[in-house]
């Protein structure tokens, strides 16, 4: 990438045109107006503005909008798009536009606008729904000109500011890598595209397991109103009671037929799950309904230290009887892999193949399936309505004749049973060891309150974007080998920023 080419992208261009064509006309004070400036050359004013030089070039006419007048429109930016394209095209050091991204905008100004911004609006009454995430987007995006589409008016802040500010911050970051790291194969073209499309795929895919996990945990957590400290170690079991019981399978049928057999895993699931689903009802039944029927005083730290000694037990019985060597079923299908074949657009660029491992795609088929039949389930069965209905409210369920107690057993089955499956789904794909449950409960948290704690539609798109996250961090990366010891920070920082900016999660609903 033109280091000067870029370096003016990300200081003016044609985002910041965009930007000023959206914000200008609607913040610039009609007080200070001349009565000769009408709304249409506000809207030419933020292009131009913005085209030329960014933020400092609609920042001017928003002070001074009187300055507005097509001569100012024609020569005064032509000039200025001249002498920014001359000064650019000397640029020689690559450190200079991460400099002036750092003064113009960047982390500090991020967090001077999350401190002072949303105070402005409590200050003067206003509405302040997404004045903290704008805030942060905008200093992060455009530095101290968030202050001035924000501070003197107030405006209430839409989607599509959130939407504006998120994208301009993300693409200065990506045309900041870019130029630091031009041989990166995210960013170098002809092969760029291919890479990062591939990358995608591999998270959309990897995603859509991490959801099925996490759905469970969603489920429980709607209905009793707890997190369950050994959602991992029953993931981890589901793929010990699968493996044994292909193992065992595999035996007696070579013993009937007298040659051998191997049994497909894809039948391990079901057995995981109906194992795992009498598991998970028998542990509810007898330590956490106590606590639902008033027995327990101290009912968060009861529900903590319970299923966090449910999950240590769980862990090193399996560690005592399984012992700690890796172990792995046979692949769900032969096809090693699907190939999207390469396709030549011009005699220089080209876009595939792009390649997914055969059982990856199998397995996250498998956990799409999973998450949509539970849908359906929660929406049309009567039961679940009566799930549904108990949490949104318990007495109200229970006045119209539900049994909320069943209604408790029976979420921590089927979130219990979902790990299982998740984890019986993957024991195909990833060695498997009493300890594989910690890493993966981790990676629920994050989705679960990326999509919104009880929302089993969030915790599906919280998987995929977690997927696509630690995918594109680790291929991304310029050293390779660190980037796959950092995948799961990634994931950590997707969950500090939810929680910063938006607590609720993406489909969550406000608790009053």
């Amino acid at each position: 990438m033109n280091e000067s080419f870029a370096t003016w992208l990300l200081l003016a261009g044609p985002l910041w045109a965009a930007i000023g064509l959206y914000f200008l006309p609607r913040m610039a004070p009609k007080r200070k107006r001349d009565s000769a400036v009408s709304e249409h050359d506000l809207q030419a004013a933020g292009v131009v503005g913005g085209f030329a030089l960014g933020p400092v070039g609609i920042g001017l006419f928003y002070l001074a909008p009187n300055l507005i007048r097509r001569f100012t429109l024609a020569a005064g930016i032509t000039i200025a798009v001249f002498i920014a394209a001359q000064a650019l095209v000397r640029v020689s050091d690559p450190n200079l536009p991460s400099a002036l991204w750092l003064i113009l905008a960047g982390p500090l100004w991020a967090g001077i606008a999350s401190y002072f911004i949303p105070r402005r609006y409590r200050d003067a009454e206003a509405i302040d729904t997404n004045a903290l995430t704008a805030a942060a987007l905008g200093g992060f995006a455009i530095g101290p000109l968030i202050f001035g589409l924000t501070w003197k008016h107030t405006p209430r802040i839409s989607r599509e500011w959130i939407i504006v500010l998120g994208s301009l911050g993300a693409w200065q970051i990506y045309t900041l890598f870019a130029i630091h790291n031009a041989t990166n194969p995210c960013v170098a073209a002809p092969f760029h595209l291919t890479y990062l499309t591939q990358q995608t795929a591999n998270g959309v895919v990897i995603g859509s397991i991490y959801s099925l996990m996490a759905v469970g945990l969603t489920l429980i957590y709607s209905v009793q109103g707890v997190v369950s400290f050994a959602h991992g170690q029953l993931y981890m079991v589901g793929g010990y009671f699968s493996f044994y019981f292909l193992l065992h399978a595999g035996n007696i049928l070579s013993e009937l037929t007298g040659a051998e057999v191997s049994v497909n895993p894809i039948w391990g699931i079901p057995v995981a799950a109906v194992i795992v689903f009498i598991m998970g009802a028998v542990f509810e039944r007898i330590f956490l309904k106590p606590m639902h029927e008033g027995l327990i005083e101290r009912v968060s730290e009861y529900a903590i230290l319970i299923t966090f000694g449910f999950g240590f037990f769980l862990e090193y019985t399996t560690l005592a009887i399984a012992g700690p060597f890796p172990q792995r079923t046979n692949r769900f299908i032969e096809i090693r892999r699907f190939t999207l074949p390469r396709t030549q657009i011009t005699d220089d660029f080209f876009f595939g193949p792009i390649h997914i491992i055969g059982d990856r795609a199998f397995a996250m088929v498998v956990g799409i399936v999973l998450i949509f039949a539970l849908l359906y389930f929660l929406q049309r069965s009567w039961t679940g309505r009566a799930l549904r209905a108990t949490s949104q409210d318990r007495q109200a369920a229970a006045v119209t004749g539900i049994n909320p107690t069943n209604m408790n057993t029976l979420s921590f089955a089927l979130g219990s049973m979902l790990a299982a499956m998740s984890g019986a789904a993957l024991i195909p794909i990833f060695n498997w060891v009493p300890w594989v449950g910690a890493e993966m409960v981790g990676r629920s948290y994050v989705i679960v309150v990326l999509g919104g704690l009880g929302s089993v539609p969030g915790a599906l798109a919280g998987g995929v974007i977690v997927g696509i996250v630690e995918a594109l961090g680790a291929g991304c990366h310029p050293d390779p080998s660190r980037g796959a010891a950092y995948k799961e920070a990634f994931a950590l920082v997707i969950f500090a920023l939810v929680l910063l900016l938006k607590p609720t999660g993406l489909f969550g609903r406000e608790h009053n």
